[in-house]
């Protein structure tokens, strides 16, 4: 079933309709707000209150792409939460004893890429996250973010460039 004909289920006072669309976007939401937070107890809650904001504001949904609306809100409130706590928080390093050294090799450079990631200003890191995790084209990046289409690929290269840099002056290999 299409978005759309989901939102005219909801709409109509469809709590199925509504659980679908929950189920369909909130693995990908806790995602982008996790990328973004670094934290998982507070990108739970962020998803949480995205949705939220979505059974509460959706008679006035009009866009064509959920999924990048649920983006726009999740955007949102991860900016609210980054100016509440006024720094940005690091993934803390993780023991994970009894796992096989190739996948503890990645366990330990997904976490250095996630923390490289944590590093980059949250405008070039939201939009890495939404092309690369999301796998948005640009000019629905740009769409979500309020920006041009030029900013948003110039964004783009700018925070690889700086993520290569921050994974190349670590001593640990990925």
């Amino acid at each position: 079933m299409t978005d759309k004909e989901l939102m005219q289920k909801v709409h109509n006072g469809s709590q199925d309709a509504l659980n679908t669309i929950v189920s369909r976007y909130y693995d990908d939401i806790y995602r982008f707000c996790l990328y973004l937070t670094g934290q998982a107890a507070d990108s739970y809650d962020i998803t949480q209150e995205v949705f939220l904001r979505f059974i509460k504001y959706m008679d006035s949904y009009r866009h064509r792409n959920l999924k990048g609306y649920l983006l726009i809100i999740a955007r949102n409130l991860c900016r609210d939460y980054f100016y509440h706590r006024k720094d940005t928080a690091c993934l803390e390093d993780t023991a994970l004893p009894g796992r096989e050294d190739s996948q503890l090799a990645r366990v330990e450079d997904s976490l250095l890429l996630h923390q490289a990631l944590q590093q980059l200003p949250i405008k070039q890191r939201e939009i890495i996250i939404m092309r690369i995790y999301e796998e948005l084209p640009f000019h629905e990046i740009a769409r979500i973010t309020g920006c041009n289409l030029s900013t948003a690929k110039s964004r783009f290269r700018l925070g690889v460039k700086n993520l290569r840099k921050r994974l190349e002056d670590s001593d640990e290999p990925i």
